[in-house]
């Protein structure tokens, strides 16, 4: 069929089309209701408490210790609020995933609830964890459900996470500030809900782009500010009992200080590229490259809320199905994000023999631990439970282990505690180590091995008593393993004996050279 021919035959339902959206859209504008005013002032929300007290401008804070903000200075109707299944109508792939990604489950994530809880119960001021829910729940804590009182009833999209319209109506983030400070127009996603929908919308999206696609939040949304707002996290003494500033969390100036910061490589164009692992292998070549599309699966570290291996514990942990989601969209968008974030956290790190030295009482071995391909440090984040350990067995000819270190448990997981661990401590002000990720009883945050920067690495050294039944060739294998969640975390907080298992970001199996006694 010729194109004129096409064209021809085509004609008559496109311009029927076009008429009826055109009469559709005037319909609209003729019969709509007006538009009805946005937000919900502070005293509307009954029984909300203030217990912080007013800014040093007087000022009220009502999100305080989390520094999250509302463009209109108003709370948001959650009546009004879109679920993002709604937006799944127009972009399912988008939608799906998201779906799979940890921001969606920020505020179900079955051991984020249980260590609120538990922080909770240390301070019995249940305002105090705005400062967690800043972050995690930010469609809750700007609806006024993160109350003592809980006078705001529930919607879909309260129960979300990091939604849609977290990101899709930023206009202003602090990653230096940190701790949630983020400021979101909210306003924007109620007033578009009375603009044209369906049909009409496609006709005239004004609207829609008004509210989700200005030009100050789609430039914040290309910037890794908006991400170093909650990936920036300080400890003081409004949330804790540290009495000075904790810098618990700095994924941000850990990026902006890197090769990557330096050279615009952005924390989407890793975290948010379709292929994470080809993109961070093409950035490991060293020339700054952007991905040819952004995925919204926010691939990073968290393998356990993916690991479709767990079974039934997986939809537990993850807090159930999402709205507009069912088991088996779950399952496959969940086994593509598991796939996705292996391939991903095998990019990260390598180990290397960097020498070894016969000694009078053994051998002394130099093994590398190195950071090939994070654009911050290895590990990052909140480190008292995200943390990895080398474990390194040497064994001789007759398959004898000659010697060990770090090896893990097969049930709970429990390292071994002399092993080499880059990790950071919470510690109490008697100075005792806090294992249950409580936040409000931390006074200090101490490093056990300081972690490794981007493109830097970490030279480990063992000293290895060599017996004299030991007969070589010796061989050495090493794994560099990873662990999102301390095993006394899951026990304490959930009462449940669930084995998280470690994760290897790296091998090394070498014959050590002449060393055999």
């Amino acid at each position: 069929m010729t194109l004129k021919t096409q064209l021809r035959y085509h004609a008559k339902p496109l311009t029927a089309s076009g008429l009826a959206a055109l009469i559709g859209l005037a319909l609209w504008a003729t019969l709509a209701p007006p538009a009805v005013p946005v937000g919900v002032a502070l005293s509307a929300i009954p029984f909300y408490r203030l217990p912080f007290g007013p800014d040093a401008a007087g000022n009220d804070r009502p999100f305080w210790p989390s520094r999250l903000e509302s463009a209109s200075g108003d709370f948001s109707d959650p009546a009004r609020l879109p679920s993002s299944a709604d937006c799944a109508s127009c972009h399912r792939q988008e939608f799906h995933e998201w779906a799979a990604s940890l921001h969606a489950i920020a505020d179900r994530d079955l051991v984020y609830e249980a260590t609120v809880d538990a922080n909770e119960k240390l301070v019995r001021n249940p305002e105090q964890t705005r400062f967690c829910e800043g972050c995690h729940a930010p469609n809750e804590m700007l609806a006024g459900r993160v109350n003592r009182f809980t006078s705001v009833p529930p919607a879909d999209a309260l129960t979300e996470g990091v939604a849609c319209i977290t990101c899709h109506t930023a206009t202003h983030a602090d990653p230096v500030a940190g701790n949630g400070a983020i400021t979101l127009a909210y306003g924007r996603a109620e007033a578009e809900r009375d603009g044209p929908q369906g049909a009409a919308l496609l006709a005239d999206p004004r609207a829609h782009l008004a509210a989700f696609g200005a030009a100050d939040t789609t430039a914040l949304m290309k910037s890794a500010d908006v991400c170093g707002t909650c990936h920036t996290e300080i400890y003081d003494h409004s949330m804790s009992k540290a009495e000075t500033p904790q810098a618990v969390q700095s994924t941000f100036t850990e990026w902006r200080e890197s090769w990557y910061g330096r050279n615009d490589v952005t924390c989407q164009d890793c975290h948010m590229a379709a292929d994470p692992a080809a993109q961070v292998m093409a950035l490991r070549q060293g020339t700054p490259v952007k991905p040819d599309r952004y995925s919204h699966r926010f691939i990073g570290a968290n393998h356990v809320m993916a690991d479709t291996g767990l079974g039934d514990t997986l939809s537990v942990l993850r807090g159930g199905l999402l709205p507009g989601m069912d088991a088996a969209a779950t399952r496959a968008t969940l086994d593509e994000q598991a796939r996705q974030t292996a391939a991903f956290l095998r990019t990260a790190a390598g180990l290397d023999l960097r020498g070894v030295r016969r000694g009078a009482a053994g051998l002394h071995l130099d093994i590398a631990v190195q950071n090939l391909g994070a654009g911050h440090n290895l590990p990052t984040g909140v480190n008292d439970q995200k943390h990895m350990w080398l474990e390194v067995e040497v064994t001789d000819a007759a398959g004898n282990t000659v010697f060990r270190s770090g090896g893990a448990a097969e049930r709970l997981g429990v390292e071994d505690p002399e092993a080499v661990t880059w990790i950071e401590h919470f510690v109490d002000p008697a100075g005792r180590r806090l294992t249950g990720h409580l936040t409000f009883s931390t006074a200090e945050v101490v490093w056990m091995r300081k972690p490794i920067p981007a493109r830097g690495e970490d030279v480990v050294g063992y000293d290895l008593p060599l017996g004299p039944g030991a007969r070589g060739p010796l061989h050495l294998r090493a794994r560099l393993l990873y662990r999102i969640a301390l095993p006394e975390l899951i026990f304490t907080h959930l009462r449940r004996d669930i084995a998280i298992p470690p994760f290897t970001l790296a091998e090394l199996s070498v014959d050590l050279p002449d060393a055999a006694p």
